[in-house]
Parts: C-alpha cells; sequence; structure tokens
C-alpha cells in the first residue's frame, strides 16, 4: 500500500515527445507506480582498506538493503563481486552468498595485479533490468613498482565553477537562490575564499563564500537586461571569474527550505510579467520516492506573486524527499531534494570500554538502542595514521543519498557525523547543487520495465535424460555431500528441473536414476546450470575519479624514499597453510620428484572433491567425460604432453577411468610435478596414495558426477599478516590490525571484539553496521588501546 502526501509548485519548459502520452495527472501517478512496481536492491560493501600490496588480501563485506521499506534485502542470495583494472577489463571475479541481507568475501593480490588503480563493483544480476546503476563500486590502489612518470604528477590547476539556481532557472524581479561548486580537475570540492556577484558596471551586488567542499548558495534579485558576473578568490590567491547565466523575463523561482524544528518550507515567486500567464492553470507539486508518491495541485491568484507552503517532518517520507515540480502539460519542470532527518534510520554507536590484556585489548561497544535489536556489523581496525583507507562511500551515504543523486559525495563520513544545524545545512547545499535527482522522468514515461534478468536465488539445473525410455515411478536424483545435497525430481518428458541450489565453486554434484523399488543406476545427462558463469562490466567508468592517489614513503630516518618498496618489507612471508616441520608424510614415491609439490589431502578442507579437481587446480588441464578423464600439461613440453599417473606407486598408463569417481575422502597423501622426472612423461608427474594404504574400492557405476562447478565462493577466515616490524612507519601507513566481518551482539547483547596489541597504543577503527529493523550505523573513531 502507498503512503501519498501532499505540495504544490510550478515553472514553464518543454520536454520531449514522450511526455505527449501524460494526458493528466493521473497518468503521471500510474506511471509513476508502473515504474516502481519492481523492487530495487542497493548495495553497499565495506572494505578492510583501499591500499594494498600484492600478497595481501582484500577483505570486505556487503550489505543488500531495501530502500523502499529500508529494511535489508533478505531474499538476495547471489553477489556478484568483480575487479576491473583503470581501463575498465575485468581481472577477476567472484559470487558470494547473500544471507539475510549480508555477505562477505575476500580476494588474494596476485602476481597478475600489476601497481595501480583498480575498481571493486558488487552487483546482482536483477540490478541490470534498472536504468539506474544501484551497484557499489570502489576505487581501490595497488602500491608497488611505478614508472617514474606516473609518480606525484603535478597537474596543471583547472577548476569548474558551476551555478545551479534553485528550480532550475533565474526569473528577473524575484528572489532566486542560486547554487555554486566548485571542483578541481580532479572533482574535488575546492573552498572558496571569497565571492562577489557584480553588475556590468561592476557594482557589488551581494558576497559569498563557500563551505568546506567548495559548495554554497547566494540570492540575487535581476533584471534581464542586466549582466551579471561573480569573482572568487581561493586560498592560494588565484581569482576565477565567471558570467552567471541567462535571466529570463518570465518564470517561477522555487526554494525549499529545511528548518531546525518539524517544517520544511516550499516558496514559489514568480513576476507580474509571468502572473497573467499563468491564472487559470492547474501546476502541481510531486513528493514522491521509490514508488511512493503524493500530488498537490496549485491554482495562482491574479496579483499574488509569493505563495508559501508548509510541509510537516512526520508526514514526509524518512530520509531523501524528491519535490518535482509539474507544469499544466503535466511535464517536470523543476526538481528539488530535500533530506527529512526526524525520521531516518540512523543510529549511534560508540566505544564504551577498552580492557587491555598482554596481546590485545577487548573493545566494548554500544548503541542508543535499548530495545532489541539483531545487528550485523563489520569493523576495520587500522593504525590511527594510516594513509590506506579512502572510502568512496560509507552505508548511510549509500543506502540514503547515493540511489537518487548523481555524482560522487565527498568526505561521505561528514553529512552523518552529527546532527547539527552546520552539518544538516552543508548536507542541504549538497542537494541544492545536485538539481534533478538520478531518476529520469524520460524512462518514467515510458513503457514499463520488462524482466530481461531473472532474480537469481542461488542456482537452477535443467537438465534432459539421454536415451532414456520413461517408466512410471522413475526419478532422478541429485546428490553432492559436500554442499549437503539430496534431492529427488519429477522426470517430465524425459527433462527435469532443480532450483534454489547452493553449492560451493569448484566442487561436484551427482545424477542417479531411481526407479519405483528403489534402485539406483548411472543416467546419461546432458545438464544446463545457471547462472554459468560471471558475465559482468563496468558502466561509466568515466564517472568514477581515476586520479592516482600520490603516495609519499617514509623510511625510519624521515627521508622521502620511491615508490617500489614491495610486501617483503613490510610483511614476513605469507603462507596460508603451512605444514608442521614435524609432519612427515605417511607416503613418498618410490623415486623421488623434482619440483614436487606435497598436498596432505586428509587435512584438505573439502573431503568430498574429486580428486580431477585437485589436478585441475595445479597447472594441469581436466576434461572428463562420461566414462573416463583427460589430462594434459599446460606447458609446451618436446613429446608427451599427458603426465604420468601412479596411485600407491602404480602407474596407469595413460588409462586415468580410476581417477573419474575418486575423491579426496579416499586418499592421504598427494605429489604434484609439473617438470620431467626420469623414466616418466616430459609433461610432468602425480602421485596420489589411498588412504591407509587400503586400495582403491570398487567404484560404483549408479551415478553421472559433473565436477568442478562454478559456485559460490567461501570466504576465508580472517588471518593477520606476520608484520616484521609494526613500529616501522611504513606499517603505520599500510599496515592492517584486524578485521572482523561479522561482529554481532553475544549472549548478554554485547558488542565486543578483540585487537591485537602490535605496540602501536593508538589505532583507528571504521564501523559499519545494519540491523535486521532496519537501523544503520557508520563510525569511525580514533581510539586509545591503553586508555
Amino acid at each position: 500500500m502507498k503512503k501519498h502526501f501532499l505540495l504544490l509548485l510550478l515553472f514553464l519548459n518543454f520536454f520531449s515527445t514522450v511526455f505527449s502520452q501524460i494526458k493528466s495527472s493521473e497518468d503521471i501517478i500510474k506511471k509513476y507506480d508502473e515504474y516502481f512496481e519492481l523492487e530495487r536492491e542497493t548495495i553497499f560493501t565495506h572494505f578492510n582498506k583501499s591500499r594494498f600490496f600484492e600478497g595481501e588480501e582484500i577483505w570486505f563485506k556487503t550489505y543488500i538493503y531495501n530502500n523502499n521499506y529500508q529494511i535489508p534485502f533478505e531474499s538476495t542470495t547471489n553477489i556478484y563481486v568483480s575487479i576491473f583494472n583503470e581501463s575498465g577489463n575485468i581481472i577477476t571475479s567472484k559470487l558470494l552468498y547473500a544471507s539475510k541481507g549480508y555477505a562477505n568475501g575476500n580476494f588474494l593480490i596476485e602476481e597478475k595485479f600489476t601497481p595501480g588503480i583498480y575498481f571493486v563493483k558488487t552487483s546482482t544480476n536483477w540490478m541490470k533490468n534498472f536504468k539506474e546503476d544501484l551497484s557499489h563500486v570502489q576505487m581501490i590502489e595497488i602500491i608497488g613498482d611505478r614508472q617514474e612518470d606516473n609518480v606525484n604528477l603535478v597537474s596543471e590547476s583547472k577548476y569548474d565553477l558551476q551555478f545551479l539556481p534553485e528550480g532550475g532557472h533565474i526569473v528577473e524581479d524575484v528572489n532566486n537562490t542560486i547554487g555554486f561548486k566548485l571542483l578541481n580537475n580532479k572533482g574535488n570540492g575546492v573552498a572558496i575564499k571569497e565571492g562577489t556577484v557584480f553588475d556590468e558596471n561592476k557594482n557589488i551586488i551581494t558576497t559569498f563564500k563557500s563551505n568546506q567542499f567548495g559548495l554554497g548558495k547566494f540570492s540575487l534579485n535581476a533584471k534581464a537586461s542586466t549582466n551579471y558576473s561573480v569573482s572568487i578568490s581561493l586560498a592560494t590567491s588565484e581569482i576565477i571569474t565567471r558570467p552567471i547565466g541567462i535571466i529570463e523575463k518570465k518564470g517561477v523561482s522555487f526554494k525549499a527550505a529545511v528548518t531546525n524544528n518539524d517544517n520544511v518550507i516550499i516558496a514559489l515567486e514568480t513576476n507580474n510579467f509571468t502572473i497573467r500567464d499563468l491564472i487559470g492553470k492547474s501546476y502541481y507539486l510531486l513528493v514522491h520516492r521509490g514508488g511512493q508518491i503524493i500530488k498537490l495541485k496549485i491554482d495562482f491568484v491574479e496579483n499574488q506573486l509569493k505563495y508559501f507552503l508548509r510541509l510537516k517532518k512526520p508526514e514526509l517520507l524518512p530520509g531523501i524527499n524528491i519535490l518535482t515540480l509539474v507544469n499544466e502539460n503535466y511535464k517536470p519542470v523543476a526538481e528539488r531534494l530535500v533530506f527529512n532527518n526526524l525520521k531516518t534510520p540512523i543510529k549511534e554507536i560508540m566505544v564504551e570500554g577498552i580492557e587491555t590484556q598482554k596481546d590485545s585489548s577487548t573493545v566494548k561497544l554500544r548503541t542508543n538502542i535499548n530495545t532489541e535489536i539483531n545487528p550485523s556489523f563489520s569493523v576495520s581496525v587500522l593504525p590511527a595514521s594510516n594513509e590506506s583507507y579512502n572510502s568512496q562511500s560509507t552505508i548511510m551515504t549509500s543506502f540514503l543519498l547515493t540511489p537518487y543523486i548523481n555524482g560522487n559525495i565527498e568526505n561521505p563520513y561528514y553529512y552523518f557525523s552529527n546532527n547539527d544545524h552546520k552539518t544538516l545545512y552543508d548536507l542541504d547545499l549538497l542537494l541544492l547543487n545536485q538539481g534533478w535527482s538520478r531518476y529520469n522522468w524520460d524512462d518514467i514515461f515510458k513503457a514499463p520495465l520488462s524482466v530481461n534478468y531473472v532474480f537469481e536465488t542461488g542456482f537452477v539445473i535443467k537438465g534432459s535424460l539421454n536415451s532414456y525410455k520413461q517408466k512410471a515411478g522413475d526419478l532422478i536424483v541429485l546428490s553432492s555431500s559436500e554442499n549437503q545435497i539430496h534431492e529427488s525430481g519429477i522426470i517430465e518428458n524425459s527433462t527435469f528441473t532443480f532450483e534454489n541450489l547452493f553449492f560451493a565453486d569448484d566442487t561436484s554434484i551427482n545424477f542417479s536414476l531411481k526407479n519405483k523399488n528403489g534402485k539406483l543406476t548411472k543416467p546419461f545427462v546432458y545438464a544446463n546450470i545457471f547462472p554459468k558463469s560471471i558475465n559482468d562490466n563496468l558502466q561509466n567508468l568515466s564517472a568514477y575519479k581515476k586520479s592516482i592517489l600520490e603516495i609519499q614513503q617514509i623510511d625510519e630516518t624521515g627521508n622521502n624514499l620511491n615508490l617500489n618498496f614491495k610486501l617483503t618489507e613490510l610483511l614476513d612471508t605469507i603462507v596460508f597453510k603451512v605444514r608442521p616441520k614435524d609432519e612427515i608424510p605417511k607416503n613418498k614415491p618410490l623415486i623421488s620428484m623434482h619440483g614436487a609439490k606435497y598436498i596432505n589431502l586428509v587435512e584438505f578442507d573439502f573431503q568430498n572433491e574429486p580428486i580431477v579437481s585437485i589436478i585441475r587446480k595445479n597447472g594441469f588441464d581436466v576434461v572428463t567425460t562420461f566414462d573416463n578423464v583427460f589430462i594434459k600439461t599446460r606447458r609446451i613440453v618436446p613429446g608427451n604432453s599427458v603426465p604420468s599417473v601412479y596411485i600407491d606407486n602404480m602407474p596407469l598408463f595413460d588409462d586415468f577411468k580410476t581417477l573419474l569417481n575418486l575423491r579426496v575422502l579416499d586418499l592421504e597423501d598427494m605429489y604434484i610435478s609439473r617438470m620431467p622426472n626420469p623414466g616418466d612423461s616430459p609433461a610432468g608427474t602425480i602421485k596420489i596414495f589411498t588412504r591407509n594404504g587400503q586400495g582403491l574400492s570398487t567404484i560404483g557405476d549408479d551415478y553421472q558426477t559433473i565436477d568442478n562447478l562454478f559456485g559460490f565462493s567461501i570466504p576465508k577466515e580472517y588471518y593477520q599478516p606476520n608484520y616484521i616490524n609494526t613500529t616501522s612507519n611504513t606499517f603505520l601507513k599500510f599496515g592492517t590490525i584486524h578485521w572482523i566481518p561479522n561482529l554481532t551482539p553475544n549472549d548478554e547483547g554485547e558488542l565486543t571484539f578483540k585487537v591485537p596489541n602490535y605496540g602501536s597504543d593508538n589505532v583507528k577503527i571504521y564501523i559499519e553496521g545494519m540491523s535486521a529493523e532496519g537501523y544503520l550505523w557508520s563510525k569511525v573513531e580514533s581510539i586509545n588501546l591503553k586508555k
């Protein structure tokens, strides 16, 4: 059920012919309702930092939000995360499983990540149906060697001074409010020390200055016959002069003021040239957001040039409200965004206490909600003086502002850091200088959106049985012990479907044919699994900031260093799984192998993983069919490209069908060498040993296996890098202290986490969070662990 409010406004203008289909105000509401009938997901991804070295992990947590109801989008399960280079080419990607509006994961920064700028995009398949791109993109930097001409580039100072009249036009003989913003060549705001408005005779009309982000506004009562200009001075003593623009003889000014109390004041003003044309015509003010809309009709009265409207905040939508003025031809002619701070999901979180132990400190957090809630937080802990965290958004800006505005939000933490007059005023300046909202009325008035991309919930398998004759009572059985799947499906015309399946990447599934007596036989299955892979792109690449972040490194004596140090200067060698020195493999090859990699299969995470999948992950191409396995090296070698394979030191002589249904749980040790070994193939040698020397059991012939599946990436548990020196300047600038992706209240309702003591008393914590009730938290705080 849609909520409806009320208001009014006007302005004259003409848009494209798409509006010719709109014959009444009811048509506007109908088109609007149709456009927002499909619910939209909004995504925010919190990263542990934004500057990394090769060999480090990128840790992150994704939050999915339903903006219509301001609660988590709990039905979303499939989250795509892709990393693109500065040219927009995809480098790597993963599919994550989301539950109750949350997902977390990681990427290892491997050798293919050369130093430079990258973009991490988080999205869903469903999002592709909509004109507005609500995916989340974060810029990161990989630190390392760079060419000299890419370091510390000094660009020519270029500025973009923009004037944005509130309501879209400057009208003669009315009190116009003109917003402005000054941007540098990187798209960042530049503060204006002093600004002056002159007429053509150099008379001073008014003066102004900007806030710290180069945003501001001034009032101007102008004459169409007069030319006006603005001169601004910067802290650098630079002077910039620009003309203001066209003054129109006819029109209506449209202004909105969000007061400190419970009101939003709307002011409309016109002049004597215009009022006579407005009598007898109806204009509408639409107050709306995300499918919720109301309209108010306004009639202009003879000899009345000013009109004031008061909106009560309790009757408005929480957060952003979009005010759109529609003329007598039902064409939107002006728009203004305002933020209702009286009702928002924003909540406070603070550090309540710190308890320091010998090797760690326990940090206790507290929210300002007394009732029982179900929140989940992500927390990044970095050195207080770090230069590695540069998030372009927060959970609050991503969910409460970004879906409705165009462009970047500089210093996103600022706008919800306080609820005082200055912060709210600066937020209103941001919205004033945005102009029109992200939603395009051309798109709204066109035909309803069509669904070209499905809402994915796990995987779907659509299969058919080859050489199969239907028998009463037959079922197709799908099983996967490693994914805890065991389902039966109905066969219709030799086809079957399984939906809402969840399996991990690089695992396998089995198909069996079950008759009415329960006997299993091996079928011949052709299966299509959806989604098949990740096919993503980075839209509007030019819209993202691509400026290389300048980094100066300081050695221990305080001298500037070139940007050429590597991770090994900061970290000791990182080994994710290390076999203890006193661990001796139970089985050994009879003949030693050159360059052999040892794998302890007893301690392997996925015991049901096919052994052919392990071989594939270690440098060989593996193809499986219904009844055989084919293995080739990826290297160019003279002669035979098929490796030598042994089981319990017995050669398989190029007949690898024995490996078809062999799984990790059947095996104990494995040695893989891609180097030529005496007496073996030049393509390499693979030696496998069965568990407890029991040899190969008779392989059942009652199921068909599909392995090496594209599936959900299983996130690693956070591990702490082994830093060599945690007091060095390098660590204090770029090191990581801790990452907690899923912080939830304990049994006593307390929010606590431990921080390893690295000898640095001062740390900075970056907190993002969301609750099942839709509450949002975002906080940056510096703390002293010894206090």
